[in-house]
């Protein structure tokens, strides 16, 4: 038996009860926070939001890109078009919207609460 299975074996052998409720408890409260979320954007490695510029016709024509999008993209859809007064593109993982609005999706805290939740249960995963 390798020396770090036993160790993780161990660990877990010598856990109190009372911690497993406490992590189940906290971890069922995001799940039920997670099903009332329409949709999200997952973070990028470097805790960013995903949100690109690309530029085409020699620079002249500027698309902003939105990436990772899980869930319900129409109402996501929606909350953009009206962020930012134009048309988006669905594609099957991202979103592309005419001209440079990356400012203004990233500044827009009610698209960002979603991502808190998460976050948050990400976080808590790596901690336990």
């Amino acid at each position: 038996m390798n020396f770090f299975k036993f160790f993780k074996f161990f660990k877990f052998m010598h856990t109190p009860k009372s911690y497993f409720s406490i992590y189940n408890e906290y971890l069922n409260s995001y799940k039920k926070k997670i099903n009332k979320i329409p949709f999200y954007i997952r973070r990028t490695a470097s805790d960013n939001l995903p949100v690109f510029l690309k530029y085409k016709n020699n620079k002249n024509l500027v698309i902003t890109v939105i990436r990772k999008i899980k869930g319900n993209k129409e109402i996501l859809k929606r909350e953009i078009k009206s962020i930012c007064n134009s048309e988006v593109i669905e594609k099957p993982d991202s979103f592309l919207i005419r001209g440079n609005h990356k400012k203004k999706i990233k500044d827009v805290r009610k698209i960002n609460k979603y991502y808190t939740c998460i976050y948050n249960i990400y976080i808590f995963k790596i901690l336990f």
